[in-house]
């Protein structure tokens, strides 16, 4: 019920992520309306006898001034409910001080029902009537990218999910526009299309390439600072605070979530990817373990489900033959007209023996991915269409050769990432921009 590790590219299993280094290849250009290619002391002068008494007072006073603002630290206290604007909050306790979290409540009811619910004591109750979420630990810690904690059952992350700890189970929730785009993201920690339970976690920085594959809810708004100092283990409370008229009407009870649940729109996609699928990865050039692939069509799926924006993409071994590749632009037009891509939404493509990256945005997609309305001589090789895809793939490049190189830095000399892994952060950032562009913000 996790997301990943920071390095890690499966967006549900804690799993420590490979790769190895491979040069950005150079860029590729080909006419043709919509398609574009891209390859891949002594020092303070001081006697120590003459200053000894005064270094140990020094010392002293930094030792207790070190107590004291360690003390101010952990006690520092939520937001005062009277300076907060009207709204839903969850107040966030723990022994290195609070933090205050924004809850969704508008665009997220159902997801917001189901943690309010568990936190006042009207979802799942503990046997003796205490809250659901009573007794919480942060049981997983991964700095710099996510704290996460809501099953009671568990004390270091580690342990299996079991009924007891994920009751009332429910369908993704995903709001256009609601991203992990900051640290203090609040968001669902899930097995899959569907599986949201008990369990969330916040952000410790932007995580953007969870969107649409774990349920953002809440945004920390006080506080933040405490994010980065809880350590594994450490216990926390949760209180729920409602300031104005329609934060105090908003019911979490079970027949509120019973509601909004049934109505909510199910996972309906192939779950696994192929030929009808939204992701395919016929060759298996993606690391097979955890299962790339399969996690990046959940998210294509979802952003459909979610939007109604078809994005599709495709891997592939081999480039096309000449014959279909005669003109500028006619493979990527067959193959979106094949998925029902022609007339709106994208197909993201990638050629491995030429490490080749193409995309066609339909018809109707085009002024999305421009940012302005579409003139027809913005189409033409080398106008702004073109040149605003040229920066798409160059921004996505940089981004994952970077994070390949932190990746490689932070790993140890035996566990660096494997070669596949640059493939997997590069199709990271193309389909992140490219959802960030085409779906409502």
């Amino acid at each position: 019920m996790s997301p990943p590790t920071a390095a890690s590219p499966s967006p549900f299993l804690p799993v420590s992520a490979n790769t190895s280094a491979r040069s950005c290849p150079d860029r590729k250009l080909t006419a043709g309306r919509r398609t574009r290619r891209f390859s891949a002391g002594s020092s303070l002068g001081l006697s120590r006898n003459a200053h000894t008494p005064n270094l140990r007072s020094m010392l002293r006073l930094s030792v207790s001034l070190l107590g004291f603002f360690i003390a101010l630290t952990c006690t520092l206290p939520a937001a005062d409910p009277a300076s907060l604007p009207n709204g839903l909050y969850a107040e966030f306790t723990t022994p290195r001080g609070a933090f205050t979290v924004e809850l969704q409540y508008t665009r997220a009811p159902l997801t917001c029902a189901s943690f309010v619910g568990r936190a006042e004591g009207t979802l799942a109750p503990r046997p003796d009537g205490r809250p659901f979420f009573t007794g919480l630990r942060w049981y997983r810690v991964v700095p710099g990218f996510v704290v996460q904690s809501g099953d009671p059952t568990k004390t270091t992350g580690t342990e299996p999910n079991t009924d007891a700890g994920h009751p009332l189970p429910f369908p993704d929730e995903f709001a256009p526009g609601l991203r992990h785009d900051a640290a203090g993201i609040l968001s669902m920690a899930n097995d899959g299309p569907d599986t949201n339970s008990s369990e969330f976690f916040l952000t410790l920085a932007p995580v953007n390439r969870l969107n649409y594959l774990h349920a953002v809810f809440g945004r920390t708004v006080h506080g933040l600072d405490v994010l980065a100092q809880i350590k594994q283990g450490d216990d926390l409370a949760v209180a729920i605070v409602r300031v104005g008229s329609a934060a105090q009407a908003f019911k979490a009870d079970a027949v509120a979530f019973a509601t909004l649940s049934a109505t909510a729109k199910k996972f309906s996609a192939p779950a696994s990817p192929g030929p009808a699928a939204a992701f395919d990865d016929p060759q298996n050039l993606l690391p097979p373990t955890p299962a790339r692939a399969r996690a990046f069509n959940f998210k294509l799926a979802n952003v459909e489900r979610a939007t109604g924006v078809k994005i599709r993409a495709r891997l592939f071994a081999q480039s096309p033959t000449a014959a279909e590749d005669a003109a500028p632009g006619q493979f990527m037009r067959a193959l979106a007209r094949q998925l029902g891509i022609e007339k709106s939404g994208a197909v993201l493509t990638y050629f491995a023996d030429e490490k080749d990256w193409r995309v066609w945005l339909g018809d109707d997609s085009t002024t999305a991915f421009l940012g302005r309305s579409t003139l027809p001589p913005d189409l033409a090789d080398g106008a702004a269409l073109h040149d605003a895809k040229d920066v798409y793939f160059a921004a996505a490049q940089a981004e994952a050769n970077a994070m390949l190189a932190r990746q490689q830095k932070s790993a140890p000399p035996d566990q660096q990432p494997p070669p596949a892994q640059h493939l997997k952060l590069q199709t990271d950032a193309l389909l992140d921009a490219l959802i960030s562009k085409l779906t409502p913000r």
